[in-house]
């Protein structure tokens, strides 16, 4: 059984105590906290430790804001930048498609390599010449669905 400890501070600097024990027995993972208040950013944290995230934050204009997974249609990469559209507008995501990816709910769907829908927001599915299939959102962006794609979208869809 391998055991290790990690504190991580800063001699003499005000802040936190960070200690990680990685123990690779462990059954299961999990975070304990010893907090004087609860925070926003502690909160946040805990959102996201336990994969209970429900935003994406994403720049518009000159603003950053939240969005909220359940109003997302589209995550797409367009000219090396990732989009994150909903029903009527399109926000900036500063990290890769893969980041992305790795926080979004079940309800999410890989389309291609550049891609990312929610399945929960599908209007309607083409089946297009050469049996390529677009899938048209509920706000009527068309997604194209690559081809080894396609067979996740039919399992998940139930057809």
């Amino acid at each position: 059984n391998i055991f290790s400890s990690i504190l991580i501070s800063k001699k003499g600097e005000k802040g936190m105590k960070v200690k990680f024990n990685i123990d690779n027995q462990l059954a299961g993972e999990s975070a304990e906290f010893w907090l004087k208040k609860m925070t926003n950013k502690f909160s946040q944290l805990g959102k996201e430790l336990s994969g209970e995230q429900d935003t994406i934050w994403c720049s518009y204009d000159d603003e950053i804001i939240p969005v909220k997974f359940e109003n997302i249609y589209l995550i797409q990469v367009e000219q090396e930048q990732t989009l994150i559209y909903d029903k009527t507008q399109s926000y900036r995501y500063k990290g890769q498609l893969y980041q992305v990816k790795n926080i979004l709910p079940h309800n999410f769907l890989i389309a291609s390599r550049s891609a990312i829908i929610n399945y929960q927001k599908i209007d309607h599915l083409e089946v297009m010449d050469g049996g390529n299939i677009d899938v048209i959102m509920k706000n009527q962006m068309r997604v194209q669905i690559s081809r080894r794609k396609i067979k996740d979208l039919k399992e998940r869809l139930g057809l």
